[in-house]
């Protein structure tokens, strides 16, 4: 899991000296090695029931390889033609399509994140530290 510090400490480093990091460089200072997940603002399906529609988020999964300026590179996952789950097809993804980003370490998935606007006092009463007036 990425904790808040690191990323303080990751900004700090990009901050420091000569050339400002691109945001593609930035993903891969915090993640290269790890598994990432990454949403584009697309669904990959959409499922009608009566006056219900629920959209599902398409993300690519993969291992962040690295980053050449603007573009971040994974090693992504697929199903073969053996339908099988599989890595080895590089991606090069221009970090201006990417939309959210999230580790894929057990702690949440894109998808999951999702929450209607109305469960936000839910997520404040449940995390807010802060004292109450």
């Amino acid at each position: 899991m990425v904790s808040e510090e690191f990323i303080m400490q990751k900004i700090e480093e990009a901050n420091d000296g000569g050339r400002a990091k691109t945001f593609a460089e930035f993903i891969a200072s915090m993640f290269t090695g790890r598994f990432v997940e990454i949403y584009l603002s697309d669904s990959y399906e959409e499922v009608s029931v009566e006056q219900i529609s629920t959209n599902y988020p398409a993300v690519f999964v993969g291992k962040v390889v690295g980053a050449y300026r603007e573009c971040l590179i994974i090693n992504a996952a697929y199903i073969n033609k053996a339908h099988k789950l599989q890595l080895g097809n590089m991606m090069f993804l221009s970090e201006r399509a990417i939309k959210a980003l999230n580790s894929v370490d057990g702690n949440g998935t894109i998808e999951e994140m999702f929450l209607r606007s109305k469960e936000s006092l839910d997520v404040k009463a449940a995390f807010d530290q802060s004292p109450q007036k």
